[in-house]
Protein backbone atom coordinates (compact mmCIF):
# COMPACT_ATOMS: atom_id res chain seq x y z
CA UNK A 1 0.00 0.00 0.00
CA UNK A 2 0.98 3.49 0.70
CA UNK A 3 4.51 4.11 1.66
CA UNK A 4 5.19 0.46 1.93
CA UNK A 5 1.79 -0.15 3.47
CA UNK A 6 0.19 -3.24 2.08
CA UNK A 7 -3.40 -3.87 3.01
CA UNK A 8 -6.07 -6.16 1.77
CA UNK A 9 -9.60 -6.78 1.07
CA UNK A 10 -11.38 -9.85 2.09
CA UNK A 11 -13.46 -11.93 -0.14
CA UNK A 12 -15.49 -14.23 1.92
CA UNK A 13 -18.91 -13.04 0.87
CA UNK A 14 -21.86 -13.93 3.03
CA UNK A 15 -24.67 -15.05 0.78
CA UNK A 16 -27.67 -13.08 1.88
CA UNK A 17 -30.26 -15.47 0.47
CA UNK A 18 -29.19 -18.72 2.14
CA UNK A 19 -26.79 -17.78 4.94
CA UNK A 20 -27.28 -16.49 8.44
CA UNK A 21 -23.99 -14.95 9.59
CA UNK A 22 -22.38 -16.03 12.84
CA UNK A 23 -20.13 -13.80 14.88
CA UNK A 24 -17.16 -15.91 13.86
CA UNK A 25 -17.89 -15.04 10.22
CA UNK A 26 -17.44 -11.37 11.10
CA UNK A 27 -14.39 -11.73 13.37
CA UNK A 28 -12.03 -10.04 10.93
CA UNK A 29 -14.39 -7.24 9.93
CA UNK A 30 -13.42 -3.68 10.75
CA UNK A 31 -15.11 -2.52 13.99
CA UNK A 32 -16.56 0.96 14.50
CA UNK A 33 -17.83 1.83 17.99
CA UNK A 34 -18.64 -1.81 18.61
CA UNK A 35 -20.39 -2.29 15.25
CA UNK A 36 -19.17 -4.29 12.28
CA UNK A 37 -18.27 -2.56 9.00
CA UNK A 38 -19.55 -4.49 5.96
CA UNK A 39 -20.39 -4.07 2.29
CA UNK A 40 -23.97 -4.85 1.30
CA UNK A 41 -24.52 -5.70 -2.38
CA UNK A 42 -27.97 -5.39 -3.96
CA UNK A 43 -29.72 -7.59 -6.51
CA UNK A 44 -30.53 -4.72 -8.90
CA UNK A 45 -31.32 -1.00 -9.05
CA UNK A 46 -35.11 -1.40 -9.00
CA UNK A 47 -35.72 0.36 -12.33
CA UNK A 48 -38.09 -0.43 -15.16
CA UNK A 49 -36.92 0.17 -18.72
CA UNK A 50 -38.59 3.60 -18.96
CA UNK A 51 -37.10 4.84 -15.70
CA UNK A 52 -33.71 3.43 -16.64
CA UNK A 53 -33.62 5.22 -19.98
CA UNK A 54 -34.71 8.50 -18.34
CA UNK A 55 -31.97 8.30 -15.71
CA UNK A 56 -29.33 7.29 -18.26
CA UNK A 57 -30.19 10.37 -20.31
CA UNK A 58 -29.91 12.56 -17.21
CA UNK A 59 -26.53 11.09 -16.31
CA UNK A 60 -25.28 11.48 -19.89
CA UNK A 61 -26.24 15.16 -19.96
CA UNK A 62 -24.28 15.82 -16.75
CA UNK A 63 -21.05 14.05 -17.73
CA UNK A 64 -17.86 16.12 -17.48
CA UNK A 65 -16.54 16.94 -20.96
CA UNK A 66 -13.28 15.12 -20.19
CA UNK A 67 -15.27 12.09 -19.05
CA UNK A 68 -17.22 12.09 -22.32
CA UNK A 69 -14.05 12.42 -24.37
CA UNK A 70 -12.36 9.58 -22.48
CA UNK A 71 -15.33 7.22 -22.59
CA UNK A 72 -15.83 7.81 -26.30
CA UNK A 73 -12.54 5.99 -26.95
CA UNK A 74 -13.76 2.75 -25.38
CA UNK A 75 -17.53 2.80 -25.94
CA UNK A 76 -18.96 2.02 -29.33
CA UNK A 77 -22.51 2.97 -28.35
CA UNK A 78 -23.85 4.73 -25.25
CA UNK A 79 -21.62 6.90 -23.07
CA UNK A 80 -23.39 5.56 -19.98
CA UNK A 81 -24.77 2.30 -18.64
CA UNK A 82 -26.55 0.99 -15.55
CA UNK A 83 -23.39 1.34 -13.42
CA UNK A 84 -23.70 5.13 -13.75
CA UNK A 85 -27.09 5.06 -12.00
CA UNK A 86 -26.99 5.67 -8.23
CA UNK A 87 -27.93 2.93 -5.79
CA UNK A 88 -31.71 2.61 -5.39
CA UNK A 89 -33.04 4.84 -2.60
CA UNK A 90 -35.61 2.16 -1.80
CA UNK A 91 -32.83 -0.36 -1.20
CA UNK A 92 -30.91 2.09 0.98
CA UNK A 93 -34.04 2.81 3.02
CA UNK A 94 -34.55 -0.93 3.56
CA UNK A 95 -31.02 -1.18 4.97
CA UNK A 96 -31.57 1.88 7.15
CA UNK A 97 -34.80 0.34 8.47
CA UNK A 98 -32.68 -2.25 10.30
CA UNK A 99 -30.93 0.57 12.21
CA UNK A 100 -27.70 0.26 10.23
CA UNK A 101 -25.69 3.41 9.39
CA UNK A 102 -24.80 4.02 5.73
CA UNK A 103 -21.10 4.96 5.40
CA UNK A 104 -20.50 4.97 1.63
CA UNK A 105 -22.39 4.26 -1.58
CA UNK A 106 -20.93 2.74 -4.76
CA UNK A 107 -23.00 3.05 -7.92
CA UNK A 108 -20.44 0.98 -9.87
CA UNK A 109 -20.72 -1.98 -7.49
CA UNK A 110 -24.41 -1.39 -6.66
CA UNK A 111 -23.49 -1.60 -3.01
CA UNK A 112 -23.20 0.36 0.23
CA UNK A 113 -20.74 0.06 3.08
CA UNK A 114 -22.45 0.18 6.46
CA UNK A 115 -21.82 0.13 10.19
CA UNK A 116 -24.16 -2.32 11.92
CA UNK A 117 -24.55 -4.68 14.85
CA UNK A 118 -24.59 -8.45 14.45
CA UNK A 119 -28.36 -8.45 14.90
CA UNK A 120 -28.83 -5.78 12.23
CA UNK A 121 -26.64 -7.67 9.74
CA UNK A 122 -28.63 -10.83 10.43
CA UNK A 123 -31.85 -8.94 9.75
CA UNK A 124 -30.68 -7.42 6.48
CA UNK A 125 -29.44 -10.82 5.23
CA UNK A 126 -33.12 -11.75 4.93
CA UNK A 127 -34.06 -8.73 2.84
CA UNK A 128 -35.18 -9.55 -0.69
CA UNK A 129 -33.08 -6.74 -2.20
CA UNK A 130 -29.78 -7.93 -0.66
CA UNK A 131 -27.55 -10.13 -2.81
CA UNK A 132 -24.57 -10.66 -0.52
CA UNK A 133 -22.62 -9.18 2.36
CA UNK A 134 -18.83 -8.78 2.55
CA UNK A 135 -16.87 -7.56 5.59
CA UNK A 136 -14.83 -4.36 5.24
CA UNK A 137 -11.31 -5.24 6.29
CA UNK A 138 -8.07 -3.61 7.21
CA UNK A 139 -4.57 -5.05 7.28
CA UNK A 140 -1.25 -4.33 8.88
CA UNK A 141 1.64 -2.23 7.68
CA UNK A 142 4.47 -4.09 6.00
CA UNK A 143 7.58 -1.93 5.72
CA UNK A 144 10.73 -3.16 3.98
CA UNK A 145 14.16 -2.11 5.10
CA UNK A 146 14.54 1.44 3.91
CA UNK A 147 16.56 4.57 4.35
CA UNK A 148 15.79 8.16 3.71
CA UNK A 149 17.31 11.52 4.49
CA UNK A 150 15.84 14.97 4.45
CA UNK A 151 17.87 17.86 3.22
CA UNK A 152 17.66 21.18 1.41
CA UNK A 153 19.56 21.33 -1.83
CA UNK A 154 21.77 24.26 -2.67
CA UNK A 155 20.13 26.22 -5.44
CA UNK A 156 21.80 27.15 -8.69
CA UNK A 157 20.67 29.66 -11.20
CA UNK A 158 20.61 27.02 -13.94
CA UNK A 159 17.26 25.48 -14.85
CA UNK A 160 17.71 21.73 -14.49
CA UNK A 161 16.16 18.59 -12.98
CA UNK A 162 18.33 18.59 -9.87
CA UNK A 163 18.36 15.36 -7.88
CA UNK A 164 15.37 14.02 -9.83
CA UNK A 165 17.39 13.84 -13.06
CA UNK A 166 18.52 10.22 -12.77
CA UNK A 167 15.11 8.72 -11.96
CA UNK A 168 13.60 10.55 -14.95
CA UNK A 169 16.47 9.80 -17.28
CA UNK A 170 16.24 6.08 -16.48
CA UNK A 171 12.76 5.94 -18.07
CA UNK A 172 13.70 8.32 -20.90
CA UNK A 173 11.07 10.86 -19.91
CA UNK A 174 13.50 13.78 -20.18
CA UNK A 175 13.65 13.25 -23.93
CA UNK A 176 9.85 13.27 -23.99
CA UNK A 177 9.87 16.58 -22.11
CA UNK A 178 12.31 17.96 -24.65
CA UNK A 179 9.85 16.98 -27.38
CA UNK A 180 7.13 19.01 -25.65
CA UNK A 181 5.37 16.15 -23.83
CA UNK A 182 5.07 17.18 -20.19
CA UNK A 183 1.54 15.97 -19.41
CA UNK A 184 0.00 19.34 -20.25
CA UNK A 185 -3.80 19.16 -20.43
CA UNK A 186 -3.95 15.63 -18.97
CA UNK A 187 -5.98 15.19 -15.75
CA UNK A 188 -4.58 12.74 -13.17
CA UNK A 189 -6.36 11.40 -10.07
CA UNK A 190 -4.07 10.64 -7.12
CA UNK A 191 -5.40 8.49 -4.26
CA UNK A 192 -3.24 8.75 -1.16
CA UNK A 193 -2.94 9.96 2.45
CA UNK A 194 -3.18 13.71 2.09
CA UNK A 195 -1.02 16.49 0.67
CA UNK A 196 1.12 19.37 1.94
CA UNK A 197 -0.07 21.79 -0.70
CA UNK A 198 2.05 24.56 0.82
CA UNK A 199 5.24 22.74 -0.15
CA UNK A 200 7.26 24.76 -2.64
CA UNK A 201 7.38 21.86 -5.14
CA UNK A 202 3.61 21.32 -5.27
CA UNK A 203 1.94 22.98 -8.30
CA UNK A 204 -1.10 24.47 -6.59
CA UNK A 205 -2.33 26.19 -9.73
CA UNK A 206 -2.60 22.75 -11.38
CA UNK A 207 -4.79 21.21 -8.66
CA UNK A 208 -8.27 21.33 -10.21
CA UNK A 209 -10.16 19.48 -7.47
CA UNK A 210 -9.73 17.69 -4.14
CA UNK A 211 -11.77 15.68 -1.63
CA UNK A 212 -11.00 14.26 1.78
CA UNK A 213 -12.91 10.95 1.95
CA UNK A 214 -11.70 10.32 5.50
CA UNK A 215 -13.28 13.47 6.94
CA UNK A 216 -15.80 14.04 4.14
CA UNK A 217 -14.74 17.57 3.27
CA UNK A 218 -12.94 19.46 0.52
CA UNK A 219 -9.54 19.92 2.21
CA UNK A 220 -6.79 17.33 1.64
CA UNK A 221 -4.05 19.20 3.52
CA UNK A 222 -3.66 18.41 7.22
CA UNK A 223 -6.48 19.71 9.41
CA UNK A 224 -7.04 19.88 13.17
CA UNK A 225 -7.09 16.34 14.53
CA UNK A 226 -5.01 14.81 11.72
CA UNK A 227 -1.75 13.09 12.74
CA UNK A 228 1.41 14.95 11.76
CA UNK A 229 2.23 12.19 9.23
CA UNK A 230 -1.19 12.30 7.51
CA UNK A 231 0.08 14.24 4.49
CA UNK A 232 3.54 12.67 4.19
CA UNK A 233 3.06 9.87 1.67
CA UNK A 234 0.66 11.79 -0.56
CA UNK A 235 3.04 14.75 -0.74
CA UNK A 236 5.87 12.42 -1.73
CA UNK A 237 3.98 10.69 -4.54
CA UNK A 238 2.47 13.95 -5.85
CA UNK A 239 5.91 15.57 -6.01
CA UNK A 240 7.37 12.62 -7.95
CA UNK A 241 4.58 12.98 -10.47
CA UNK A 242 3.93 16.72 -10.63
CA UNK A 243 6.67 18.54 -8.67
CA UNK A 244 8.36 21.54 -10.27
CA UNK A 245 11.27 23.37 -8.68
CA UNK A 246 14.16 24.50 -10.85
CA UNK A 247 17.46 22.84 -10.01
CA UNK A 248 15.87 20.59 -7.38
CA UNK A 249 12.90 18.45 -8.42
CA UNK A 250 10.77 17.86 -11.50
CA UNK A 251 7.96 15.35 -11.76
CA UNK A 252 7.53 13.04 -14.71
CA UNK A 253 4.40 14.99 -15.78
CA UNK A 254 4.98 18.38 -14.21
CA UNK A 255 2.42 20.24 -16.34
CA UNK A 256 -0.54 17.90 -15.77
CA UNK A 257 -3.78 18.74 -13.96
CA UNK A 258 -4.37 16.99 -10.64
CA UNK A 259 -7.37 15.70 -8.71
CA UNK A 260 -6.36 14.89 -5.13
CA UNK A 261 -8.22 12.21 -3.19
CA UNK A 262 -7.41 11.63 0.48
CA UNK A 263 -8.36 7.99 1.10
CA UNK A 264 -6.25 6.86 4.05
CA UNK A 265 -6.49 7.61 7.75
CA UNK A 266 -2.96 7.59 9.23
CA UNK A 267 -4.34 7.86 12.78
CA UNK A 268 -5.32 4.22 12.76
CA UNK A 269 -2.97 1.44 13.73
CA UNK A 270 -4.23 -0.46 10.71
CA UNK A 271 -4.98 2.29 8.20
CA UNK A 272 -7.24 2.43 5.16
CA UNK A 273 -10.69 1.32 4.29
CA UNK A 274 -11.51 0.05 0.85
CA UNK A 275 -14.73 2.01 0.59
CA UNK A 276 -12.81 5.27 0.53
CA UNK A 277 -10.72 3.92 -2.34
CA UNK A 278 -13.80 2.94 -4.37
CA UNK A 279 -15.47 6.28 -3.64
CA UNK A 280 -12.30 8.09 -4.71
CA UNK A 281 -12.21 6.24 -8.03
CA UNK A 282 -15.83 7.05 -8.80
CA UNK A 283 -15.34 10.71 -7.82
CA UNK A 284 -12.27 11.05 -10.03
CA UNK A 285 -14.01 9.41 -12.98
CA UNK A 286 -16.97 11.77 -12.66
CA UNK A 287 -14.61 14.75 -12.59
CA UNK A 288 -12.81 13.93 -15.81
CA UNK A 289 -9.68 12.10 -14.62
CA UNK A 290 -7.91 10.32 -17.46
CA UNK A 291 -5.22 8.61 -15.39
CA UNK A 292 -5.21 7.17 -11.87
CA UNK A 293 -2.00 7.03 -9.82
CA UNK A 294 -2.43 5.00 -6.65
CA UNK A 295 0.20 3.48 -4.40
CA UNK A 296 -2.36 1.55 -2.34
CA UNK A 297 -2.63 -2.21 -2.02
CA UNK A 298 -4.49 -4.84 -0.04
CA UNK A 299 -3.31 -8.35 0.87
CA UNK A 300 -3.24 -9.52 4.49
CA UNK A 301 -6.30 -11.79 4.49
CA UNK A 302 -6.26 -12.77 0.91
CA UNK A 303 -4.66 -15.82 -0.40
CA UNK A 304 -2.73 -15.29 -3.60
CA UNK A 305 -5.36 -17.55 -5.24
CA UNK A 306 -7.89 -14.76 -4.74
CA UNK A 307 -5.86 -12.35 -6.88
CA UNK A 308 -7.48 -13.33 -10.18
CA UNK A 309 -8.86 -10.02 -11.43
CA UNK A 310 -12.46 -10.79 -10.48
CA UNK A 311 -12.54 -11.05 -6.68
CA UNK A 312 -11.34 -8.05 -4.63
CA UNK A 313 -13.75 -5.15 -4.31
CA UNK A 314 -11.13 -2.58 -5.27
CA UNK A 315 -10.06 -4.76 -8.20
CA UNK A 316 -13.65 -4.79 -9.48
CA UNK A 317 -13.75 -1.00 -9.14
CA UNK A 318 -10.45 -0.63 -11.02
CA UNK A 319 -11.74 -2.92 -13.78
CA UNK A 320 -14.74 -0.61 -14.14
CA UNK A 321 -12.52 2.50 -14.21
CA UNK A 322 -10.46 1.01 -17.04
CA UNK A 323 -13.60 0.01 -18.93
CA UNK A 324 -14.59 3.69 -18.68
CA UNK A 325 -11.35 4.65 -20.44
CA UNK A 326 -9.17 5.50 -17.44
CA UNK A 327 -5.54 4.37 -17.38
CA UNK A 328 -4.93 2.98 -13.88
CA UNK A 329 -1.35 2.82 -12.60
CA UNK A 330 -0.84 1.05 -9.27
CA UNK A 331 1.91 -0.35 -7.05
CA UNK A 332 2.55 -4.09 -7.35
CA UNK A 333 3.36 -4.31 -3.63
CA UNK A 334 6.36 -4.56 -1.29
CA UNK A 335 6.19 -8.24 -0.33
CA UNK A 336 8.85 -9.69 -2.64
CA UNK A 337 8.36 -13.38 -3.26
CA UNK A 338 5.27 -13.44 -1.02
CA UNK A 339 3.28 -12.12 -3.99
CA UNK A 340 1.35 -9.14 -5.30
CA UNK A 341 -1.45 -7.05 -3.82
CA UNK A 342 -4.90 -6.03 -5.04
CA UNK A 343 -5.70 -4.11 -7.24
CA UNK A 344 -2.48 -4.97 -9.10
CA UNK A 345 -4.36 -8.09 -10.27
CA UNK A 346 -6.96 -6.05 -12.20
CA UNK A 347 -7.26 -6.63 -15.94
CA UNK A 348 -5.35 -4.11 -18.08
CA UNK A 349 -4.08 -2.25 -15.02
CA UNK A 350 -0.42 -1.12 -15.12
CA UNK A 351 1.20 -2.56 -11.98
CA UNK A 352 4.62 -1.11 -11.16
CA UNK A 353 7.67 -2.78 -9.70
CA UNK A 354 10.69 -1.02 -8.18
CA UNK A 355 14.30 -0.98 -9.44
CA UNK A 356 17.42 0.83 -8.27
CA UNK A 357 19.54 3.29 -10.24
CA UNK A 358 21.42 0.41 -11.90
CA UNK A 359 18.17 -1.17 -13.04
CA UNK A 360 18.21 -4.09 -10.60
CA UNK A 361 14.92 -5.17 -9.06
CA UNK A 362 14.46 -4.24 -5.39
CA UNK A 363 14.24 -7.33 -3.13
CA UNK A 364 10.94 -6.09 -1.68
CA UNK A 365 9.29 -5.46 -5.08
CA UNK A 366 6.46 -8.03 -5.27
CA UNK A 367 6.66 -10.96 -7.67
CA UNK A 368 3.76 -12.26 -9.73
CA UNK A 369 1.97 -13.97 -11.27
CA UNK A 370 -1.74 -13.50 -10.64
CA UNK A 371 -3.57 -16.68 -9.71
CA UNK A 372 -4.89 -16.96 -13.27
CA UNK A 373 -1.36 -16.88 -14.66
CA UNK A 374 -0.85 -13.29 -15.81
CA UNK A 375 2.63 -11.79 -15.47
CA UNK A 376 3.07 -9.16 -12.74
CA UNK A 377 4.37 -6.50 -12.52
CA UNK A 378 3.76 -4.99 -15.94
CA UNK A 379 6.66 -2.53 -15.83
CA UNK A 380 9.29 -1.01 -13.54
CA UNK A 381 10.73 2.37 -12.63
CA UNK A 382 12.97 3.65 -9.87
CA UNK A 383 11.62 2.77 -6.43
CA UNK A 384 14.95 2.63 -4.56
CA UNK A 385 16.13 6.00 -3.25
CA UNK A 386 13.55 7.86 -5.30
CA UNK A 387 13.92 11.61 -4.84
CA UNK A 388 10.84 13.48 -3.64
CA UNK A 389 9.48 16.26 -1.43
CA UNK A 390 9.51 15.91 2.34
CA UNK A 391 7.13 17.33 4.93
CA UNK A 392 9.37 18.42 7.82
CA UNK A 393 9.04 21.88 6.30
CA UNK A 394 7.78 23.40 3.05
CA UNK A 395 11.21 23.19 1.41
CA UNK A 396 12.27 19.73 2.61
CA UNK A 397 13.37 16.91 0.28
CA UNK A 398 14.58 13.37 0.66
CA UNK A 399 14.83 9.83 -0.73
CA UNK A 400 12.29 7.05 -0.28
CA UNK A 401 11.99 3.32 -1.11
CA UNK A 402 9.05 1.27 -2.31
CA UNK A 403 6.83 0.48 -5.28
CA UNK A 404 4.77 3.43 -4.00
CA UNK A 405 7.40 5.68 -5.54
CA UNK A 406 7.97 3.94 -8.86
CA UNK A 407 4.21 4.20 -9.48
CA UNK A 408 3.94 8.01 -9.89
CA UNK A 409 6.96 7.99 -12.21
CA UNK A 410 5.07 5.59 -14.49
CA UNK A 411 1.80 7.49 -14.14
CA UNK A 412 3.55 10.65 -15.28
CA UNK A 413 5.02 8.77 -18.22
CA UNK A 414 1.50 7.71 -19.19
CA UNK A 415 0.42 11.36 -19.11
CA UNK A 416 3.19 12.26 -21.56
CA UNK A 417 2.11 9.42 -23.88
CA UNK A 418 -1.54 10.44 -23.65
CA UNK A 419 -0.65 14.04 -24.45
CA UNK A 420 1.13 12.80 -27.57
CA UNK A 421 -1.70 10.38 -28.48
CA UNK A 422 -5.00 11.61 -26.97
CA UNK A 423 -6.96 9.01 -28.98
CA UNK A 424 -5.14 6.00 -27.51
CA UNK A 425 -7.18 3.68 -25.28
CA UNK A 426 -5.93 2.25 -21.95
CA UNK A 427 -5.16 -1.04 -23.70
CA UNK A 428 -3.12 0.72 -26.37
CA UNK A 429 -1.15 2.78 -23.85
CA UNK A 430 -0.47 -0.36 -21.83
CA UNK A 431 0.69 -2.24 -24.92
CA UNK A 432 2.99 0.61 -26.01
CA UNK A 433 4.60 0.75 -22.56
CA UNK A 434 5.06 -3.01 -22.34
CA UNK A 435 6.35 -3.59 -25.83
CA UNK A 436 8.99 -0.83 -25.61
CA UNK A 437 10.22 -1.68 -22.09
CA UNK A 438 13.66 -3.14 -21.42
CA UNK A 439 12.53 -6.75 -20.86
CA UNK A 440 9.85 -6.95 -23.55
CA UNK A 441 11.46 -9.90 -25.34
CA UNK A 442 11.38 -12.11 -22.24
CA UNK A 443 8.93 -10.78 -19.62
CA UNK A 444 8.99 -12.46 -16.22
CA UNK A 445 7.41 -12.17 -12.79
CA UNK A 446 10.17 -10.03 -11.29
CA UNK A 447 10.65 -7.26 -13.84
CA UNK A 448 7.51 -7.81 -15.93
CA UNK A 449 8.23 -6.28 -19.31
CA UNK A 450 10.97 -4.20 -17.69
CA UNK A 451 11.93 -0.53 -17.23
CA UNK A 452 9.76 1.74 -19.34
CA UNK A 453 11.05 3.93 -22.16
CA UNK A 454 8.70 6.88 -22.59
CA UNK A 455 10.15 8.25 -25.80
CA UNK A 456 9.98 4.85 -27.54
CA UNK A 457 6.45 4.28 -26.24
CA UNK A 458 5.37 7.57 -27.82
CA UNK A 459 6.82 6.39 -31.14
CA UNK A 460 5.29 2.90 -30.91
CA UNK A 461 3.45 1.45 -33.93
CA UNK A 462 0.64 -1.06 -33.41
CA UNK A 463 0.25 -4.33 -35.26
CA UNK A 464 -1.05 -7.79 -34.49
CA UNK A 465 2.49 -9.08 -34.44
CA UNK A 466 3.38 -6.59 -31.71
CA UNK A 467 0.59 -7.74 -29.43
CA UNK A 468 1.74 -9.40 -26.18
CA UNK A 469 -1.16 -11.86 -26.66
CA UNK A 470 -1.70 -14.44 -29.40
CA UNK A 471 -5.42 -13.81 -29.21
CA UNK A 472 -7.98 -11.05 -28.61
CA UNK A 473 -11.71 -10.41 -28.00
CA UNK A 474 -13.57 -7.88 -30.13
CA UNK A 475 -16.94 -6.84 -31.57
CA UNK A 476 -19.20 -7.58 -28.59
CA UNK A 477 -22.64 -6.84 -30.04
CA UNK A 478 -25.16 -5.95 -28.92
CA UNK A 479 -23.81 -4.47 -25.71
CA UNK A 480 -25.88 -3.78 -23.62
CA UNK A 481 -27.92 -6.84 -24.65
CA UNK A 482 -31.17 -8.62 -23.85
CA UNK A 483 -30.74 -12.39 -23.44
CA UNK A 484 -28.19 -12.98 -26.23
CA UNK A 485 -24.96 -11.28 -27.32
CA UNK A 486 -22.17 -12.18 -29.73
CA UNK A 487 -18.42 -11.61 -29.74
CA UNK A 488 -15.39 -12.36 -31.89
CA UNK A 489 -12.21 -14.12 -30.79
CA UNK A 490 -9.18 -13.52 -32.97
CA UNK A 491 -6.42 -16.13 -32.73
CA UNK A 492 -3.15 -14.94 -34.28
CA UNK A 493 -1.20 -18.12 -33.55
CA UNK A 494 -2.58 -21.62 -32.87
CA UNK A 495 -3.33 -21.60 -29.14
CA UNK A 496 -5.01 -23.59 -26.38
CA UNK A 497 -7.62 -21.15 -25.03
CA UNK A 498 -10.44 -21.13 -22.51
CA UNK A 499 -13.40 -18.76 -22.80
CA UNK A 500 -15.45 -18.18 -19.62
CA UNK A 501 -18.24 -15.90 -18.40
CA UNK A 502 -18.08 -14.36 -14.90
CA UNK A 503 -20.52 -12.16 -13.01
CA UNK A 504 -19.49 -8.91 -11.30
CA UNK A 505 -18.75 -10.80 -8.06
CA UNK A 506 -16.17 -13.02 -9.75
CA UNK A 507 -18.35 -16.11 -9.85
CA UNK A 508 -17.91 -18.37 -12.88
CA UNK A 509 -21.19 -18.55 -14.83
CA UNK A 510 -20.29 -20.65 -17.86
CA UNK A 511 -17.39 -22.13 -19.84
CA UNK A 512 -18.12 -21.13 -23.43
CA UNK A 513 -15.13 -22.90 -24.98
CA UNK A 514 -12.00 -24.78 -23.90
CA UNK A 515 -9.55 -26.25 -26.37
CA UNK A 516 -7.20 -25.53 -29.28
CA UNK A 517 -8.05 -22.91 -31.90
CA UNK A 518 -6.06 -22.27 -35.08
CA UNK A 519 -5.00 -18.95 -36.59
CA UNK A 520 -8.25 -17.21 -37.63
CA UNK A 521 -11.32 -15.35 -36.31
CA UNK A 522 -14.08 -17.24 -34.42
CA UNK A 523 -17.63 -16.18 -33.57
CA UNK A 524 -19.25 -17.06 -30.25
CA UNK A 525 -22.63 -16.26 -28.76
CA UNK A 526 -23.85 -16.30 -25.18
CA UNK A 527 -27.42 -16.72 -24.00
CA UNK A 528 -28.11 -15.19 -20.58
CA UNK A 529 -31.65 -16.53 -20.21
CA UNK A 530 -32.50 -17.04 -16.56
CA UNK A 531 -30.04 -14.43 -15.30
CA UNK A 532 -30.95 -11.06 -13.82
CA UNK A 533 -29.84 -7.75 -15.35
CA UNK A 534 -26.30 -6.79 -14.44
CA UNK A 535 -22.64 -6.63 -15.45
CA UNK A 536 -20.86 -9.73 -16.76
CA UNK A 537 -17.33 -10.38 -18.02
CA UNK A 538 -16.12 -12.58 -20.85
CA UNK A 539 -12.61 -13.83 -20.06
CA UNK A 540 -10.22 -15.32 -22.61
CA UNK A 541 -7.37 -17.30 -21.04
CA UNK A 542 -4.34 -18.74 -22.83
CA UNK A 543 -0.71 -19.69 -22.26
CA UNK A 544 0.59 -16.11 -22.28
CA UNK A 545 -2.12 -14.36 -20.27
CA UNK A 546 -5.78 -13.44 -20.20
CA UNK A 547 -8.08 -10.78 -21.64
CA UNK A 548 -11.37 -9.67 -20.14
CA UNK A 549 -14.20 -7.60 -21.63
CA UNK A 550 -17.35 -6.23 -20.01
CA UNK A 551 -20.93 -6.96 -21.08
CA UNK A 552 -24.12 -5.43 -19.73
CA UNK A 553 -27.35 -7.46 -19.57
CA UNK A 554 -30.47 -5.26 -19.59
CA UNK A 555 -33.91 -6.88 -19.50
Amino acid sequence: MIHFIIIVLFLGALSASDFQPSKSDLNSALRMNGNYKVWVFFEDKELNKKSLNFMLNEVSNKLHYKTKKRRSKVRSSSMVDIRDIPVSRENIEEIQSTGAIICMESKWLNAVSISASFEQISAMSNLFCVKNIIPVRRGKRKIPNQSHRNFKLNRTTQIDYGESHDQLDQINVIDAHSSGYTGQGIRILILDTGYLKDHEAIPNDQIVGEWDFVNNDGETQNEDGDPVTQHKHGTQTLSILGGRIEGTLYGSAYESEFLLGKTEDESQENPIEEDWYVAGLEWGEENGAEIVSSSLGYIDWYSQEDLNGTTAIITLAVNTAIENGMVVVTAVGNSGSDGIVAPADAFNVIACGAVNLEGNIAPYSSNGPTSDGRIKPEVCARGVNTFCAGVSNTSAYGYENGTSFSTPLVAGAVACILQAHPDWTPEQIREALLETASNSNSPDNQYGWGIINVEEAIDYTFSNNNSPMNYSISNIFPNPFNHTTHFSVNVYQTSNITLKIFDIYGREIEIVWSGVKENREYQFHWNANGLASGIFFVNLQGANGSITKKMCLLK
